[in-house]
């Protein structure tokens, strides 16, 4: 016979009422006597009805984190956000979003309106889209953005530092004695990408290296980015003696088109990404990168929902986490004829 929660209160010899507040993790709840109840729940096999609970308190316990593409990153991170996720005792809806499309907006609009989620993490570019931030205000449903583009105090943000990140990569390879440096740009509508070209930037002018505008090269922050990226620069009059990839994954794509070209890494040529992905050090050779604390993004941006949704104030709206260089193989000193 299915245990009850009467089974439970009445082997613990407490009150129901104190078996729920045990159950839904309330405080003001003695220890010994928690100790008692979760016991009697561990040896009667007891499971709370979910559903109960959750019309009860009229809250769903889903989390929704919204995300516009998919990839190595992504992927990171939704790994990150259900194992939080799960220590605390929420349920994460990973949800995609194209703003574009109706179907896409009808369908957050419902989730929103109906409460099927209690809170939201955008991911960019999904911050940038005015129909989420309307829905957002006029629901009063708790956000946390991660890397918005347009940060604002009413709105907790956290990010990791990449202006540093990519001013120090930068500054790497000047110190190895580069001067005609690449840079593999990203998506314009995401922050990082901003930042980062601007630490490229910075590290130059502090070294009194002259951008050159044909070594800022479009790509977007996947392989197919990185490959046709490295494609051109190697084939400019005065190609460059290292390529900054935006991300890993334009730097994996970059080093794959060096080498289908005869370029050898970094005998020849000198490749470096952003964000430390697991696969940076599985490539050969390994990929010297900047390290992108997704995994302390992600349980940041958790902690900090919960936090609102349990009503308390957040001290620090805007987080910025310092990013740090990962040397690996795939740098060295320039190709001498």
């Amino acid at each position: 016979m299915t245990a009850t929660i009467k089974d439970v209160a009445r082997m613990a010899q407490v009150s129901i009422k104190t078996v729920s507040r045990v159950v839904n993790n309330e405080p003001h709840v003695a220890e010994d006597m928690r100790a008692r109840v979760q016991n009697a729940i561990d040896l009667l096999g007891y499971a709370p009805n979910i559903s109960a609970r959750r019309l009860v308190q009229r809250r769903s316990y889903m989390l929704c984190i919204l995300l516009h593409t998919s990839g190595f990153y992504q992927s990171a991170l939704i790994n990150k956000t259900l194992e939080v996720g799960y220590e605390y005792d929420y349920d994460i809806l990973i949800q995609t979003y194209f703003p574009s499309q109706a179907r896409s907006k009808k369908k957050l609009a419902g989730l929103i309106n109906e409460r099927r989620i209690d809170g939201l993490i955008t991911t960019p570019p999904c911050d940038t889209d005015e129909f989420v931030l309307d829905l957002v205000r006029n629901s009063h449903i708790p956000l946390v953005q991660i890397s918005p583009y347009n940060p604002s105090p009413e709105v907790p943000a956290i990010t990791a530092d990449d202006f540093q990140g990519a001013y120090l990569m930068t500054e790497h390879l000047i110190n190895l004695g580069h001067r005609n440096i690449a840079f593999l740009k990203g998506p314009r509508n995401h922050r990082t990408s901003l930042e980062r070209l601007l630490g490229y930037r910075r590290a130059l002018e502090h070294y009194h290296i002259a951008p050159k505008s044909q070594l800022e090269l479009d790509s977007e922050f996947n392989f197919d980015g990185g490959y046709t990226a490295a494609k051109i620069a190697m084939n400019q009059v005065e190609p460059p003696s290292a390529i900054f990839g935006g991300n890993d994954e334009a730097a994996f794509g970059a080093i794959y088109a060096l080498q289908e070209m005869g370029f050898s890494v970094p005998q020849h040529i000198s490749v470096c990404g952003f964000d430390d992905l697991a696969n940076s050090k599985n490539v050969w050779p390994g990929l010297t990168t900047v390290h992108h604390p997704v995994n302390e993004i992600a349980e940041q941006a958790l902690s900090m929902l919960v936090t609102l949704l349990e009503g308390k104030e957040i001290e620090e709206r805007e987080r910025v986490i310092p990013s740090h260089l990962v040397i690996r193989a795939s740098t060295s000193h320039p190709f001498s004829h």
